[in-house]
Protein backbone atom coordinates (compact mmCIF):
# COMPACT_ATOMS: atom_id res chain seq x y z
CA UNK A 1 0.00 0.00 0.00
CA UNK A 2 2.95 2.30 0.25
CA UNK A 3 4.27 2.70 -3.16
CA UNK A 4 2.58 3.39 -6.55
CA UNK A 5 3.53 3.28 -10.11
CA UNK A 6 2.34 7.25 -11.14
CA UNK A 7 4.61 9.10 -8.32
CA UNK A 8 4.32 12.57 -9.10
CA UNK A 9 1.56 12.29 -11.58
CA UNK A 10 -1.23 15.01 -11.16
CA UNK A 11 -0.72 15.14 -7.12
CA UNK A 12 -0.81 18.29 -5.27
CA UNK A 13 2.06 20.72 -5.22
CA UNK A 14 -0.21 23.54 -3.61
CA UNK A 15 -3.32 25.51 -4.07
CA UNK A 16 -3.03 25.38 -7.29
CA UNK A 17 -3.11 21.63 -8.41
CA UNK A 18 -5.48 19.93 -10.34
CA UNK A 19 -6.39 16.95 -8.26
CA UNK A 20 -5.36 16.61 -4.86
CA UNK A 21 -4.56 14.24 -2.22
CA UNK A 22 -2.01 15.94 0.55
CA UNK A 23 -0.67 19.71 -0.63
CA UNK A 24 0.01 22.49 1.10
CA UNK A 25 -1.79 26.17 2.14
CA UNK A 26 1.58 27.65 1.96
CA UNK A 27 3.85 26.19 -0.75
CA UNK A 28 5.44 29.60 -0.69
CA UNK A 29 7.17 29.50 2.84
CA UNK A 30 10.18 27.91 3.55
CA UNK A 31 10.48 24.94 5.56
CA UNK A 32 11.40 24.44 9.23
CA UNK A 33 14.68 22.13 8.81
CA UNK A 34 15.30 22.62 12.61
CA UNK A 35 14.15 23.16 15.99
CA UNK A 36 15.19 23.44 19.78
CA UNK A 37 14.86 21.70 21.64
CA UNK A 38 14.70 18.86 19.19
CA UNK A 39 11.25 16.63 19.48
CA UNK A 40 12.83 14.16 21.67
CA UNK A 41 13.54 16.32 24.38
CA UNK A 42 10.88 18.65 24.13
CA UNK A 43 8.14 16.26 23.60
CA UNK A 44 9.07 13.65 26.27
CA UNK A 45 7.17 12.60 29.46
CA UNK A 46 9.02 14.57 31.75
CA UNK A 47 9.28 17.32 29.86
CA UNK A 48 7.66 21.14 29.35
CA UNK A 49 4.77 19.09 27.33
CA UNK A 50 4.15 16.85 30.22
CA UNK A 51 0.51 17.62 32.10
CA UNK A 52 0.80 15.20 34.36
CA UNK A 53 -2.14 12.67 35.62
CA UNK A 54 -4.24 14.60 37.52
CA UNK A 55 -7.57 13.35 38.90
CA UNK A 56 -11.04 14.65 38.31
CA UNK A 57 -10.86 16.35 41.83
CA UNK A 58 -8.19 19.09 39.90
CA UNK A 59 -10.16 21.13 37.68
CA UNK A 60 -7.17 23.55 37.19
CA UNK A 61 -6.65 22.07 33.78
CA UNK A 62 -11.01 22.48 33.07
CA UNK A 63 -11.97 23.51 29.31
CA UNK A 64 -15.17 24.53 30.25
CA UNK A 65 -15.91 26.12 27.10
CA UNK A 66 -15.82 22.87 25.43
CA UNK A 67 -17.00 19.73 26.99
CA UNK A 68 -15.05 16.13 26.76
CA UNK A 69 -17.55 15.19 24.03
CA UNK A 70 -16.16 16.91 21.33
CA UNK A 71 -12.36 15.62 21.74
CA UNK A 72 -13.82 12.74 20.28
CA UNK A 73 -16.12 14.34 17.72
CA UNK A 74 -12.80 16.04 16.63
CA UNK A 75 -11.15 12.50 16.15
CA UNK A 76 -14.46 11.34 14.40
CA UNK A 77 -14.46 14.62 12.31
CA UNK A 78 -10.90 13.96 11.43
CA UNK A 79 -11.32 10.20 10.28
CA UNK A 80 -14.54 11.65 8.04
CA UNK A 81 -11.59 14.03 5.78
CA UNK A 82 -8.09 12.31 5.98
CA UNK A 83 -6.49 9.10 6.54
CA UNK A 84 -3.02 8.17 5.63
CA UNK A 85 -1.97 4.37 6.62
CA UNK A 86 1.38 5.20 4.39
CA UNK A 87 2.98 7.06 7.37
CA UNK A 88 5.91 6.10 8.98
CA UNK A 89 7.43 8.17 11.84
CA UNK A 90 11.08 9.61 11.08
CA UNK A 91 10.66 8.85 7.20
CA UNK A 92 10.41 12.34 4.99
CA UNK A 93 7.07 12.34 3.73
CA UNK A 94 6.71 12.95 -0.14
CA UNK A 95 3.35 14.38 -0.07
CA UNK A 96 3.64 13.79 -4.52
CA UNK A 97 3.44 10.04 -3.57
CA UNK A 98 1.13 10.38 -0.09
CA UNK A 99 -2.33 9.18 -1.09
CA UNK A 100 -4.88 10.31 1.17
CA UNK A 101 -8.00 7.46 1.29
CA UNK A 102 -10.44 9.88 2.42
CA UNK A 103 -12.08 12.29 0.16
CA UNK A 104 -11.31 15.87 1.96
CA UNK A 105 -15.02 16.49 2.46
CA UNK A 106 -17.43 16.17 5.65
CA UNK A 107 -19.59 13.53 3.32
CA UNK A 108 -19.09 10.78 6.01
CA UNK A 109 -17.77 8.25 4.19
CA UNK A 110 -16.07 6.68 7.24
CA UNK A 111 -19.71 6.16 7.91
CA UNK A 112 -21.26 4.98 4.80
CA UNK A 113 -18.23 3.49 2.89
CA UNK A 114 -18.61 2.93 -0.53
CA UNK A 115 -22.44 2.30 -0.14
CA UNK A 116 -24.88 -1.14 0.57
CA UNK A 117 -23.75 -2.40 -3.21
CA UNK A 118 -19.88 -2.24 -2.71
CA UNK A 119 -19.71 -2.74 0.89
CA UNK A 120 -22.86 -4.46 2.12
CA UNK A 121 -20.89 -6.04 5.57
CA UNK A 122 -21.52 -2.50 6.46
CA UNK A 123 -25.37 -2.70 6.29
CA UNK A 124 -28.60 -4.45 7.47
CA UNK A 125 -29.76 -7.35 5.50
CA UNK A 126 -33.25 -8.11 7.17
CA UNK A 127 -33.75 -3.77 7.13
CA UNK A 128 -32.16 -2.69 3.66
CA UNK A 129 -30.17 0.57 3.36
CA UNK A 130 -30.00 0.77 7.02
CA UNK A 131 -26.69 0.18 9.20
CA UNK A 132 -25.84 -2.98 11.28
CA UNK A 133 -25.88 -2.22 14.90
CA UNK A 134 -24.09 -4.74 17.40
CA UNK A 135 -25.90 -7.44 19.15
CA UNK A 136 -27.02 -5.57 21.93
CA UNK A 137 -27.73 -2.63 20.08
CA UNK A 138 -25.32 -0.15 21.74
CA UNK A 139 -21.79 -1.23 19.87
CA UNK A 140 -20.84 -1.17 16.40
CA UNK A 141 -21.20 -4.62 14.51
CA UNK A 142 -18.33 -7.05 14.75
CA UNK A 143 -17.17 -10.11 13.33
CA UNK A 144 -16.66 -13.49 14.97
CA UNK A 145 -13.15 -11.99 16.18
CA UNK A 146 -14.41 -8.52 17.38
CA UNK A 147 -12.93 -6.78 14.67
CA UNK A 148 -15.42 -3.54 14.48
CA UNK A 149 -17.28 -3.93 10.53
CA UNK A 150 -17.19 -0.18 10.09
CA UNK A 151 -16.20 2.67 7.29
CA UNK A 152 -13.16 3.38 9.25
CA UNK A 153 -11.16 1.15 11.29
CA UNK A 154 -9.82 4.11 13.47
CA UNK A 155 -13.35 4.13 15.03
CA UNK A 156 -13.03 1.84 16.82
CA UNK A 157 -9.55 2.72 18.94
CA UNK A 158 -11.30 3.64 21.91
CA UNK A 159 -15.03 2.97 23.73
CA UNK A 160 -16.08 6.26 23.23
CA UNK A 161 -15.49 7.15 20.07
CA UNK A 162 -16.65 3.78 18.79
CA UNK A 163 -19.96 4.47 20.67
CA UNK A 164 -19.90 8.10 19.11
CA UNK A 165 -19.58 6.12 15.96
CA UNK A 166 -22.51 3.95 16.60
CA UNK A 167 -24.77 6.83 17.71
CA UNK A 168 -24.03 8.30 13.64
CA UNK A 169 -25.14 4.87 12.56
CA UNK A 170 -28.41 4.73 14.49
CA UNK A 171 -28.94 8.69 13.72
CA UNK A 172 -28.83 7.55 10.02
CA UNK A 173 -31.36 4.60 10.73
CA UNK A 174 -33.81 6.89 12.53
CA UNK A 175 -33.80 9.44 9.42
CA UNK A 176 -34.22 6.37 7.01
CA UNK A 177 -37.21 4.97 9.01
CA UNK A 178 -38.67 8.52 10.61
CA UNK A 179 -38.10 11.31 8.29
CA UNK A 180 -38.14 9.85 4.53
CA UNK A 181 -40.99 9.09 2.66
CA UNK A 182 -41.48 5.25 2.49
CA UNK A 183 -43.45 5.37 -0.58
CA UNK A 184 -40.04 5.83 -2.69
CA UNK A 185 -37.43 2.95 -3.95
CA UNK A 186 -35.43 2.17 -1.39
CA UNK A 187 -32.13 3.15 -3.72
CA UNK A 188 -34.13 7.01 -3.54
CA UNK A 189 -34.51 6.90 -0.25
CA UNK A 190 -31.40 5.77 1.01
CA UNK A 191 -29.68 8.73 -0.87
CA UNK A 192 -32.69 10.85 0.74
CA UNK A 193 -31.58 10.01 3.83
CA UNK A 194 -28.11 10.03 3.36
CA UNK A 195 -28.40 13.50 2.00
CA UNK A 196 -30.07 14.79 5.47
CA UNK A 197 -27.54 12.98 7.53
CA UNK A 198 -24.78 14.80 5.53
CA UNK A 199 -25.96 17.93 5.50
CA UNK A 200 -27.10 18.15 9.09
CA UNK A 201 -23.96 16.79 10.29
CA UNK A 202 -22.48 20.08 8.14
CA UNK A 203 -24.55 22.34 9.57
CA UNK A 204 -23.33 20.95 13.13
CA UNK A 205 -19.94 21.41 12.26
CA UNK A 206 -19.88 24.67 10.75
CA UNK A 207 -22.26 26.49 13.10
CA UNK A 208 -21.84 24.39 16.49
CA UNK A 209 -18.69 22.56 16.50
CA UNK A 210 -16.23 24.91 14.50
CA UNK A 211 -17.79 28.02 16.82
CA UNK A 212 -16.50 26.30 20.18
CA UNK A 213 -12.92 25.78 18.05
CA UNK A 214 -12.39 29.41 17.28
CA UNK A 215 -15.20 31.71 18.25
CA UNK A 216 -18.26 32.30 15.99
CA UNK A 217 -16.76 35.81 14.81
CA UNK A 218 -14.09 34.00 13.34
CA UNK A 219 -16.80 31.74 11.48
CA UNK A 220 -18.88 34.43 10.78
CA UNK A 221 -15.94 36.32 8.91
CA UNK A 222 -14.65 33.18 6.90
CA UNK A 223 -17.74 32.68 5.70
CA UNK A 224 -18.41 35.88 4.44
CA UNK A 225 -14.27 36.35 2.66
CA UNK A 226 -12.61 32.60 2.67
CA UNK A 227 -9.52 32.79 3.59
CA UNK A 228 -8.60 29.96 1.45
CA UNK A 229 -9.95 28.45 -1.69
CA UNK A 230 -9.48 25.40 -3.67
CA UNK A 231 -9.85 26.50 -7.67
CA UNK A 232 -10.21 23.48 -8.79
CA UNK A 233 -9.95 19.78 -6.54
CA UNK A 234 -9.79 19.96 -3.30
CA UNK A 235 -6.89 18.56 -1.43
CA UNK A 236 -5.89 18.11 2.39
CA UNK A 237 -3.03 20.50 3.08
CA UNK A 238 -0.57 19.13 5.77
CA UNK A 239 -0.73 22.29 7.50
CA UNK A 240 -4.29 21.30 8.59
CA UNK A 241 -3.61 17.77 8.85
CA UNK A 242 -0.04 17.15 10.81
CA UNK A 243 -0.58 20.70 13.08
CA UNK A 244 -3.33 22.85 13.28
CA UNK A 245 -5.73 20.25 13.93
CA UNK A 246 -4.21 17.86 15.86
CA UNK A 247 -4.77 20.35 18.88
CA UNK A 248 -7.23 18.06 20.01
CA UNK A 249 -4.34 15.89 21.07
CA UNK A 250 -3.98 18.42 24.18
CA UNK A 251 -7.57 18.19 25.45
CA UNK A 252 -7.75 14.61 26.10
CA UNK A 253 -7.88 13.93 29.63
CA UNK A 254 -6.40 10.28 31.41
CA UNK A 255 -9.76 9.43 32.07
CA UNK A 256 -13.65 9.92 32.45
CA UNK A 257 -16.70 9.60 34.12
CA UNK A 258 -19.87 8.76 33.16
CA UNK A 259 -18.66 5.53 31.78
CA UNK A 260 -20.53 2.64 32.90
CA UNK A 261 -21.74 3.65 36.65
CA UNK A 262 -18.21 5.07 37.27
CA UNK A 263 -15.26 6.10 35.28
CA UNK A 264 -12.67 4.50 33.20
CA UNK A 265 -8.60 5.31 32.19
CA UNK A 266 -7.87 5.78 28.91
CA UNK A 267 -4.44 4.10 28.35
CA UNK A 268 -4.46 2.11 31.55
CA UNK A 269 -0.65 0.38 31.84
CA UNK A 270 -2.64 -2.78 33.27
CA UNK A 271 -5.70 -3.08 31.09
CA UNK A 272 -6.41 -6.39 32.31
CA UNK A 273 -7.02 -5.61 35.94
CA UNK A 274 -8.08 -2.00 35.22
CA UNK A 275 -11.68 -0.63 33.98
CA UNK A 276 -10.24 0.71 30.56
CA UNK A 277 -11.42 2.14 27.11
CA UNK A 278 -9.10 0.46 25.00
CA UNK A 279 -11.15 -0.35 21.60
CA UNK A 280 -11.36 -3.30 19.41
CA UNK A 281 -13.72 -5.55 21.41
CA UNK A 282 -16.75 -5.66 22.79
CA UNK A 283 -18.12 -3.03 24.41
CA UNK A 284 -18.93 -4.52 28.22
CA UNK A 285 -22.38 -3.35 30.00
CA UNK A 286 -19.86 -1.60 32.17
CA UNK A 287 -18.32 0.25 29.68
CA UNK A 288 -21.38 1.97 28.14
CA UNK A 289 -21.71 6.21 27.45
CA UNK A 290 -23.65 7.77 29.72
CA UNK A 291 -23.68 10.82 26.50
CA UNK A 292 -25.20 13.50 29.20
CA UNK A 293 -21.70 12.96 31.07
CA UNK A 294 -20.25 14.35 27.32
CA UNK A 295 -22.60 16.47 25.92
CA UNK A 296 -24.67 18.94 26.49
CA UNK A 297 -25.26 21.64 29.96
CA UNK A 298 -24.18 19.08 32.67
CA UNK A 299 -21.27 17.37 30.93
CA UNK A 300 -17.72 16.98 31.96
CA UNK A 301 -15.18 19.11 30.81
CA UNK A 302 -12.36 18.92 28.16
CA UNK A 303 -8.74 19.67 28.91
CA UNK A 304 -7.52 22.99 28.19
CA UNK A 305 -6.16 24.14 24.81
CA UNK A 306 -2.61 23.99 25.82
CA UNK A 307 0.97 22.90 25.49
CA UNK A 308 0.62 20.11 28.20
CA UNK A 309 -0.60 16.75 27.15
CA UNK A 310 -1.96 14.16 29.67
CA UNK A 311 0.66 11.98 30.61
CA UNK A 312 -0.91 8.57 29.07
CA UNK A 313 -0.35 10.36 25.81
CA UNK A 314 3.64 10.52 26.32
CA UNK A 315 3.80 7.06 27.24
CA UNK A 316 1.49 5.36 24.48
CA UNK A 317 0.80 1.29 25.32
CA UNK A 318 0.62 -1.76 22.94
CA UNK A 319 -2.88 -1.29 22.35
CA UNK A 320 -2.08 1.70 20.73
CA UNK A 321 1.72 1.63 19.23
CA UNK A 322 2.97 -1.89 18.39
CA UNK A 323 5.26 -3.97 20.70
CA UNK A 324 8.96 -3.41 20.11
CA UNK A 325 8.28 0.43 19.34
CA UNK A 326 10.89 2.13 21.46
CA UNK A 327 10.50 4.08 23.94
CA UNK A 328 10.95 7.93 22.77
CA UNK A 329 8.68 6.86 19.58
CA UNK A 330 5.76 6.06 22.21
CA UNK A 331 5.23 9.82 23.00
CA UNK A 332 2.38 11.52 20.72
CA UNK A 333 3.94 14.88 21.77
CA UNK A 334 6.80 13.69 19.71
CA UNK A 335 5.01 11.34 17.31
CA UNK A 336 3.56 15.13 16.48
CA UNK A 337 6.81 17.02 16.20
CA UNK A 338 8.83 14.82 14.30
CA UNK A 339 5.79 14.36 11.83
CA UNK A 340 6.10 18.12 11.40
CA UNK A 341 9.45 17.92 10.47
CA UNK A 342 9.32 15.21 7.88
CA UNK A 343 6.36 16.74 6.27
CA UNK A 344 8.50 20.25 5.70
CA UNK A 345 5.96 21.98 7.40
CA UNK A 346 7.28 26.28 7.71
CA UNK A 347 7.31 27.29 11.45
CA UNK A 348 4.39 28.90 13.44
CA UNK A 349 6.11 32.23 13.17
CA UNK A 350 6.57 31.82 9.54
CA UNK A 351 2.75 31.26 9.00
CA UNK A 352 1.70 34.23 11.09
CA UNK A 353 3.76 36.67 9.33
CA UNK A 354 2.57 35.19 6.20
CA UNK A 355 -1.15 35.72 7.26
CA UNK A 356 -0.62 39.01 9.10
CA UNK A 357 -1.59 38.05 12.45
CA UNK A 358 0.95 39.18 15.28
CA UNK A 359 3.37 36.86 16.09
CA UNK A 360 4.03 35.58 19.63
CA UNK A 361 6.96 36.86 21.74
CA UNK A 362 10.04 34.43 22.35
CA UNK A 363 9.19 34.83 26.14
CA UNK A 364 5.36 33.97 25.54
CA UNK A 365 6.68 31.04 22.89
CA UNK A 366 9.19 28.89 25.04
CA UNK A 367 7.94 29.86 28.67
CA UNK A 368 8.73 27.22 31.03
CA UNK A 369 10.93 25.67 27.58
CA UNK A 370 14.46 24.99 29.18
CA UNK A 371 16.45 25.90 26.00
CA UNK A 372 13.92 27.44 24.11
CA UNK A 373 14.66 29.05 21.36
CA UNK A 374 14.27 30.52 17.89
CA UNK A 375 10.94 29.93 15.42
CA UNK A 376 8.27 27.26 17.15
CA UNK A 377 6.86 24.34 14.85
CA UNK A 378 3.80 24.83 13.85
CA UNK A 379 2.08 22.56 15.68
CA UNK A 380 3.30 23.59 19.04
CA UNK A 381 2.62 27.36 18.17
CA UNK A 382 -0.81 26.62 17.44
CA UNK A 383 -0.98 24.96 21.13
CA UNK A 384 1.31 27.93 22.77
CA UNK A 385 -1.45 30.74 20.69
CA UNK A 386 -4.36 29.22 22.40
CA UNK A 387 -3.18 28.83 25.92
CA UNK A 388 -1.29 32.56 25.58
CA UNK A 389 -3.94 34.52 23.63
CA UNK A 390 -7.23 32.66 24.92
CA UNK A 391 -6.68 31.24 28.18
CA UNK A 392 -6.81 27.67 26.40
CA UNK A 393 -10.39 27.85 26.03
CA UNK A 394 -10.51 27.95 22.21
CA UNK A 395 -7.70 28.26 19.18
CA UNK A 396 -6.40 31.60 18.49
CA UNK A 397 -4.23 33.68 15.68
CA UNK A 398 -2.75 30.59 13.16
CA UNK A 399 -4.40 28.25 14.90
CA UNK A 400 -8.33 29.43 14.84
CA UNK A 401 -7.02 30.72 10.49
CA UNK A 402 -6.19 27.33 9.55
CA UNK A 403 -9.01 25.36 11.17
CA UNK A 404 -11.36 27.42 10.23
CA UNK A 405 -10.04 28.61 6.90
CA UNK A 406 -9.60 24.66 5.88
CA UNK A 407 -13.18 24.17 7.16
CA UNK A 408 -14.81 26.83 5.19
CA UNK A 409 -12.37 25.57 2.15
CA UNK A 410 -13.33 22.32 1.93
CA UNK A 411 -17.18 22.68 2.32
CA UNK A 412 -17.42 25.05 -0.25
CA UNK A 413 -15.19 22.75 -2.34
CA UNK A 414 -17.67 19.88 -2.05
CA UNK A 415 -20.25 20.36 -4.81
CA UNK A 416 -22.63 18.35 -2.91
CA UNK A 417 -22.74 19.87 0.43
CA UNK A 418 -25.27 22.48 1.53
CA UNK A 419 -23.34 25.12 1.56
CA UNK A 420 -22.47 24.94 -1.90
CA UNK A 421 -25.71 23.63 -3.26
CA UNK A 422 -28.12 25.75 -1.19
CA UNK A 423 -26.14 28.04 1.86
CA UNK A 424 -29.26 29.74 3.18
CA UNK A 425 -30.44 26.56 4.06
CA UNK A 426 -31.45 25.27 7.73
CA UNK A 427 -31.76 22.05 9.82
CA UNK A 428 -35.19 20.60 9.44
CA UNK A 429 -34.91 17.60 11.99
CA UNK A 430 -36.69 17.57 15.08
CA UNK A 431 -34.48 19.75 16.87
CA UNK A 432 -34.38 22.10 21.09
CA UNK A 433 -34.52 25.03 18.83
CA UNK A 434 -36.47 25.25 15.31
CA UNK A 435 -33.50 25.85 12.36
CA UNK A 436 -30.73 25.09 14.17
CA UNK A 437 -29.24 21.51 15.03
CA UNK A 438 -26.83 20.46 17.50
CA UNK A 439 -24.56 17.39 18.59
CA UNK A 440 -27.10 16.95 21.60
CA UNK A 441 -29.73 17.15 18.88
CA UNK A 442 -28.00 14.50 17.27
CA UNK A 443 -27.60 12.12 19.69
CA UNK A 444 -31.03 12.54 20.72
CA UNK A 445 -32.75 11.84 17.87
CA UNK A 446 -30.18 8.74 17.14
CA UNK A 447 -30.38 7.48 21.01
CA UNK A 448 -34.04 8.80 21.74
CA UNK A 449 -32.48 11.03 24.88
CA UNK A 450 -33.23 14.24 25.89
CA UNK A 451 -30.05 15.91 26.30
CA UNK A 452 -30.21 19.99 27.40
CA UNK A 453 -28.11 21.58 24.37
CA UNK A 454 -25.94 25.09 26.09
CA UNK A 455 -26.29 27.80 24.52
CA UNK A 456 -22.78 29.10 22.61
CA UNK A 457 -23.68 32.64 23.43
CA UNK A 458 -23.17 31.78 27.43
CA UNK A 459 -19.62 30.08 26.82
CA UNK A 460 -16.41 31.49 27.84
CA UNK A 461 -13.45 32.44 25.81
CA UNK A 462 -14.75 34.98 23.72
CA UNK A 463 -16.31 35.24 20.73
Amino acid sequence: MHGYQDRGSNVPRGRFADTGRFGRLFPELRTQKKMSPEPAVLGAAGGPMDGGSPPPTDTSQDNPRIKAGYTFLGQFVDHDLTFDPTSILEQQIDLQATRNFRTPAFELDSLYGLGPGAQPWLYDKTKPFRFLIGENGNDVPRNFQEVALIGDPRNDENGIISQLHTSFLKFHNAVFEKHTDASQSGPSRFEAAQKLVRWHYQWMVLHEFLPRLVGSKTVKRMLQKPRFRFPREPFMPVEFSVAAYRFGHSQVRPGYGGIGTGGAILFPADPDNIPHLGGGRIIPPDRQVNWAAFFGTNAQPSKLIDIRLSSTLLNLPNSVIPPGVPAHQRSLAIRNLQRGLDANLPSGDDVADFLDIPKLKAKELWKDVKGGSGEGPLWFYCLREAEVRAAGHRLAGVGAEIVAGVFVALMLADRASFLAQKPGWTPTLPSAQKGRFTMTDLLNLANNLQLQAEDLATLPGGD
